[in-house]
């Protein structure tokens, strides 16, 4: 295997200089030698110590992102606009599913292998968060409000969402209502039906507590819940679903039982996925602006680890995206 001594002898260069050229200190070097160096490297297949540079600079060039899943295109539209930042500052983002291990992101920063995190994981404690945030160990959340000075908290507007949605049920006439949410436990989740249940009241709605039904984010989960109250026997005029994936789900299921969508049930969803134009009828949803939150989740945790600033709260706007299920 090739070393550092064995790149500075054919590139005829001390090792200070392969060490500089290779480790983002190229600027202490021309740009002709540091060509002549890299392609000595190449030439050898020599790959530098990532352990050893960390140690000496204290930093990684890696960033942790820690997500519940990896399943949905919501959560791919985050990932796409997390790797592009991370591409423009030299860095790669490491990425991890917490969905089932809470502990993973305590395990990674205490062995140090990354400068910080961004974390969309409801299953990660905000104790826990609190306890790894430091000056020199910014952490940006999407899923949760927390105030904390090397925290930023970069969310959507859930809870105007929901609101629009009972809002625009109310303008098409629809006064007996339902929703499906997803997990309890999920801020999004919260903040969502806080807006429609707000909605619900303001405009003289009325949510029976059996129209009030639990998925779990996926398809599988809409269509197996709305198989079971289809079976109740007792539907309301219109629903509002938690995510799009659940309503795909759910609409499949009130197919199959002949019940027309708009005319029988009105459907809305959450999200704004491209299936929302090419399910039959075309679903009504709130835009979200997914690769938008990755872009500027990450930004703000390059502003941190550049000491432009200790923490921001932001959040995003939705739109209300109407089509053929309303």
């Amino acid at each position: 295997m090739a070393t550092i001594k064995d790149v500075a002898k054919l590139a005829n260069v001390s090792i200070s200089t392969v060490s500089c050229s290779l480790n983002g200190g190229a600027g202490r070097v021309s740009e002709e030698t540091r060509e002549r160096v890299k392609e000595a490297a190449m030439q050898l297949g020599y790959q530098p110590n990532g352990i050893a540079r960390s140690l000496k600079t204290k930093k990684t060039n890696l960033i942790g992102v820690f997500l519940g899943c990896f399943d949905g295109p919501v959560y791919g539209e985050i990932r796409k606009g997390i790797q592009q930042i991370c591409k423009l500052n030299n860095y790669e983002a490491i990425f991890a599913e917490c969905d089932y291990n809470s502990n993973t992101l305590a395990k990674v920063i205490q062995q140090k292998l990354v400068d910080g995190a961004i974390v969309l994981a409801t299953n990660v404690e905000d104790k826990t968060l609190e306890n790894i945030a430091s000056k020199d160990f910014p952490i940006v959340v999407m899923d949760r409000e927390l105030k904390n000075p090397y925290i930023s908290n970069i969310l959507i507007d859930n809870k105007n969402a929901g609101y629009n949605v009972a809002k625009y049920f109310k303008e098409l006439g629809y006064i007996d209502v339902g929703y499906m949410e997803g997990p309890k436990i999920d801020y999004d989740n919260k903040r969502r039906i806080e807006g429609f249940n707000k909605g619900v009241k303001e405009f003289n709605l009325n949510l029976k507590n059996k129209w009030k039904i639990s998925g779990d984010y996926t398809e599988v989960g809409g269509y197996h819940a709305m198989q079971e109250f289809i079976a109740s026997g007792d539907l309301p005029r219109a629903m509002f679903m938690a995510n799009d994936e659940m309503a795909f789900g759910a609409m499949t299921a009130l197919k199959e039982c002949g019940i027309d969508i708009p005319n029988d049930i009105a459907i809305a969803g959450f999200d704004n996925t491209d299936m929302c134009e090419f399910v039959t009828p075309p679903l009504t949803s709130i835009s979200r602006p997914s690769y938008e939150l990755g872009v500027i989740a990450a930004n703000c945790l390059f502003d941190s680890l550049n000491k432009k600033k200790k923490n921001k709260s932001l959040t995003l706007p939705t739109e209300l995206i109407k089509r053929e299920s309303c």
